[in-house]
Order: structure tokens, then sequence, then C-alpha cells
């Protein structure tokens, strides 16, 4: 959970009436003298030798030499540096991406080979053959999660800047072209309902309150403000097995895409009986429901909930309104990874190891491939992105680009606001909803 030292220079957001007409928070809400300040220290906290070794770890509390928990990944090699950006989805201090592809391309790399991947899914798990249909359960659980993850990266990237008119960025028309297509393609909340839903959640007027509309999704799960701490897990954890909420929202999904213009509607129609009739009679039923209907349905939804739950912290007080502060308040950085065995000062044993290797494999690389995808790390910079100066067209590098403001000074607080691991991520939402008075839901 992201710990908070108190209002320092850099934290006191100027409250100004001056955010953009999208909710963002302005470029001008810190002040020219928080800048230098913030800037002055955060240098001093980031400079690093190039490779493994760290010049200057950040101290802790009592003074003693502390590497932050990316910098604990510098315990291994220098190559395998970039692996474990993309993972944690946490740069290095100055560090760039290896590759520069454009957005549009890894949308269709990534819809390619999810396509792909289904079709070897379904086949393996179709044919006659035993020794295939044995690969094809043995590669399942990492073709569903892979498959999940590119659905959903289809909506809440893709889609959402496609929403946002940062999708194409020469060809602005295409953007609506684009969220429609997308839309049908996930079977999610068609494009019009998710651009109103959406944009209404940037408001500052409306933002993390039950006006907003994953708030209120929340709320009517029973996760609400001023509960006891196991009341609100229960809530939560009750709707991820639930089949009646599953149930209710692959409904919810299913009747969306039919508000749809004639010609969407008859589109999303023949997508639906590709999906639901085609595939399984082609490949038979247990094959369509474990290569296709799982990862579109139930873990999909999953992960889903688990994604906009640990989003922002919700119904925690009134609309932010002109009080940037509390708007940046409400935002932070969410990160797979844990900090490595070893780097504290103490030897880690063998086990130690082990418990680290096994959750890096079975919590924190599926919450990145299926959870956190794409930029969804560096949520808050998007929410932020115009505070501290930079471009909301620079999405595809977001992660890095919200590195860049941290190296800066210039980042209206986003290292103050970080946290790592689905459980940390979800007990800060959950703790900062029982904090909260009732009131607010």
């Amino acid at each position: 959970m992201p710990q908070r030292q108190g209002a320092s220079a850099a934290t006191r957001l100027s409250a100004r009436p001056n955010a953009d007409k999208s909710g963002c928070v302005p470029r001008n809400a810190l002040p020219s003298g928080t800048q230098r300040d913030a800037r002055r220290r955060s240098q001093s906290r980031h400079r690093t030798h190039r490779g493994s070794h760290i010049v200057h770890p950040l101290l802790s509390a009592s003074g003693n030499r502390r590497l932050s928990v990316r910098e604990s990944y510098l315990r291994f090699p220098a190559w395998t540096q970039p692996f474990w950006t993309l993972l944690t989805g946490k740069p290095l201090p100055h560090e760039q991406p290896l590759v520069r592809l454009p957005a549009t391309l890894t949308m269709g790399l990534d819809l390619t080979i999810a396509l792909l991947v289904c079709t070897l899914n379904l086949s393996l798990l179709a044919a006659e053959k035993a020794s295939l249909l044995l690969i094809g359960y043995a590669l399942t659980p990492v073709f569903a999660l892979y498959l999940t993850g590119v659905l959903r990266k289809v909506q809440v990237v893709y889609g959402h800047h496609a929403i946002h008119g940062t999708l194409f960025k020469k060809r602005r028309h295409a953007n609506a072209y684009a969220a429609r297509g997308l839309t049908i393609f996930a079977l999610s909340q068609n494009e019009v309902e998710y651009e109103k839903d959406h944009l209404d959640h940037h408001r500052r007027t409306i933002f993390t309150t039950l006006n907003d509309a994953d708030a209120a999704h929340l709320y009517a799960l029973g996760v609400r403000p001023g509960k006891p701490l196991n009341e609100l897990n229960r809530a939560l954890f009750t709707a991820l097995v639930s089949p009646r909420y599953h149930l209710w929202f692959l409904k919810a999904r299913l009747l969306s895409n039919l508000r749809r213009p004639i010609v969407d509607r008859s589109i999303a129609i023949a997508w639906m009986v590709l999906i639901f009739v085609v595939v399984p009679w082609q490949y038979g039923v247990v094959a369509a429901c474990l290569a296709l209907w799982l990862p579109l349905t139930i873990l999909y939804q999953m992960c889903a909930l688990l994604q906009f739950a640990t989003e922002h912290a919700w119904l925690v007080g009134e609309a932010p309104n002109t009080n940037v502060h509390a708007y940046a308040q409400r935002c932070h950085g969410r990160f797979s990874g844990e900090r490595v065995p070893g780097t504290d000062g103490s030897p880690a044993s063998a086990r130690t190891w082990l418990a680290w290797w096994v959750r890096t494999l079975l919590v924190h690389v599926p919450t990145r491939i299926a959870i956190l995808v794409g930029d969804l790390p560096a949520h808050d910079w998007h929410h932020l992105v115009a505070a501290v100066g930079h471009s909301a067209s620079s999405w595809p590098r977001a992660i890095y680009e919200r590195q860049r403001a941290i190296d800066s000074g210039n980042s209206a607080d986003m290292e103050g606001r970080e946290i790592w691991g689905i459980g940390n991520m979800v007990r800060h939402v959950v703790l900062s909803m029982s904090r909260a008075p009732a009131r607010f839901g």
C-alpha cells in the first residue's frame, strides 16, 4: 500500500478551477517553485549507474539504505531489466523503451495472434489423436489467460483510447469506427454508452463518487464506504465467484451490443452467432467452452472487476471539483511484482526464493497479462497527464512517460502513490473505503 508522509511541498497541489474539459488535472496545477523542489528531490532519489548497480538507493524512514521495489530487481542481470519493466509496468529511472511500435500495429498484432491462439487451442481440443488432445488440455490455461488478456486489452486499452480520440493520431475519424468494431469484438459495452460513462468518470464533479458508473457498480455489489473490512472483502469475493453476478454481467454486455444502429447491430448479432453457434458446431461444445467461452465470459468478467475495483480510491469523499490535490490523491500507480529476496540486506533462503518465484509466476504474471494490461499500471498518469505537461497521445509509452514525469520532478507526486501486487491493491481500496464515512455512498 502506498504510504503517505504528509503534504510536502510537492504534494500541496493548487486547487485551481482550470482543469481541462475532460476532467484531467491541468498542467499548471503545481506552482513553479514546488516543481523545482520536487525535481531536485526526484533527481537526488533516482541517480543510478548504467547497468545493475545503484549509487544512491532510496533511504528508509530510519535512514537505512533501502532500494525501491523496482530497483530491487536490479539483483538480476542488466540484460533482463527490459523484461522486468514490461512485467511490473514500472521502468527504472530514465529508462526508455527498446522498441517503439505504433499503437495500431500492436493492436493488429494482438488481434491476429489472439485469433491464431484461439483457433489452435480449439483445434487441439477437438483433435481425435490422444496426444494432441492432451497437449490441448495442458496448454488451455496458458491460452485462455492470453486470450482473456487480449480481450481485456481490446476494451480497456484500444477501445478506451479510441473513445478518447487518441488511438489514431492522424485519422481522427477512424477512432469512432475503431471504437465500434472493438466493442463488438470483445462483446463489451457499446461505444456510445461506454463513451458517456467514461467521460463522465473523468469529470471532476463526478470522479469516484456514486455518480461515477464504476463506483455505482461497486456500490451495487455491496462494496460501500463505512463498512468493516471483512464485509467489503466478502462482498468483492462473492461477486468474483457468483454465477448470478457473471450471468448478469454477460447479459448486460450482450444487451448493450444489441442497442446499436441497425448495421452495427447486425454485425454484432453475426459475431454472436459465430461465437455461440458456429464455433461449438465446428469444434464441439467442450472445446468452445474451454478455448473461447471461458476467456470471453467468466475470466474476462473476473479480471474486469478486479481491474476497475482497484483503479481508484472509490467513494472516499465528495467530488474533487476544483480541489486538484483531492483529485490526484484518488489516483495511484499499480504494479505487478514484489520486492526481490535478499535486497534488504539479509540473506534469502532457497525456500524464500522458491516462494517468490511461485508468486511471480502464478500471481504477478497473470495479473499483468489479464488484469493490468497495456498501459493500466500508469493509469494515474492518464488522469494527471495535463498536470505534468505531457501529451495524452503519448499513451502507448505511458509507463515510461509516467517515470519521465517522476524523473523530471514534476510528477504530481505519483511516486508517492504506488501499489505493488494485486492483493495490496485490493487492500488499499477497501481500507480507504472502510475509513470513509458512509454518507459518501
